[in-house]
């Protein structure tokens, strides 16, 4: 694994961290010397991966928040950066959707939930940790995307589909707005990952099946996006600017 120096005493916020990309992510930050501090709604699963990091040697503390909340996010970002004193990196990997649908038997208060849970999360998030990460030397944005968003599936949600579309937009207005201040914001867009979520919503042989179109001949693991991640939230990414980097083994090439 890659050493970056860099995040030695770094404070970063990963939000969706109880499980799925987002646990391994605040992992890895963990592991390269950051103090990381855990945003969910499932304060037990993140509590998990905070005695795990110390049992490691690291440094987190878990914020229980409901992403979707206007006043949850702005209370656990506050209650961070009071913690570690400011904010360096902010990674939103809260997240996902509930059945594989079509756009007839989506109901609207599905589409309403989806679209809060992938995208209004994101702008809650970014919108309060930005006067944080202004105060960084290096402050970084990385949002957790889809290859849903890059491209069309019959095997996914429309509103899913379309929220992290507008994350990746959403995205590139963060970048041109804030490069000022010389924030960095950029988006991976993940393919089918093998994450307990994914296991739960799709058959065996779906997997089988998108793993055999993609031409490394896997599904990603978590850990292949959470090295993403730190490539771009480091000192050697601080050129990458409004990037949605796709992550998909070379499924779709754009």
């Amino acid at each position: 694994m890659p050493i970056y120096p860099e995040f030695n005493g770094r404070a970063v916020v990963v939000t969706g961290a109880s499980h799925g990309i987002g646990a391994v992510t605040a992992r890895a930050f963990a592991e390269q010397k950051a103090r990381v501090a855990l945003i969910d709604i499932d304060e037990a699963g993140a509590k998990k991966i905070e005695s795990e990091i110390a049992a490691a040697g690291g440094t987190a503390i878990t914020v229980r928040t409901d992403v979707t909340d206007e006043q949850s996010v702005a209370a656990a970002v506050a209650s961070v950066a009071s913690a570690f004193g400011g904010m360096d990196v902010l990674i939103n990997s809260a997240g996902g959707y509930g059945r594989l649908a079509t756009v007839e038997d989506i109901s609207a208060e599905e589409w309403d939930r989806t679209v809060a849970l992938n995208l209004r999360s994101v702008f809650l998030v970014c919108r309060a940790a930005i006067p944080h990460l202004k105060q960084s030397k290096a402050g970084r944005i990385i949002n957790v995307a889809s290859i849903s968003g890059r491209t069309i599936s019959s095997t996914t949600s429309p509103a899913y589909s379309a929220s992290k579309a507008g994350v990746i937009q959403f995205t590139r207005f963060l970048a041109f707005q804030l490069g000022q201040f010389n924030i960095t914001s950029n988006a991976i867009a993940p393919i089918t990952t093998l994450t307990a979520r994914v296991v739960a919503l799709r058959s065996e042989a779906e997997i089988e099946k998108i793993a055999s179109q993609v031409p490394l001949k896997r599904l990603a693991t978590p850990e292949d996006h959470a090295q993403a991640m730190l490539f771009i939230a480091s000192d050697a990414a601080s050129y990458i600017n409004g990037v949605a980097l796709d992550v998909n083994g070379g499924r779709i090439m754009m």
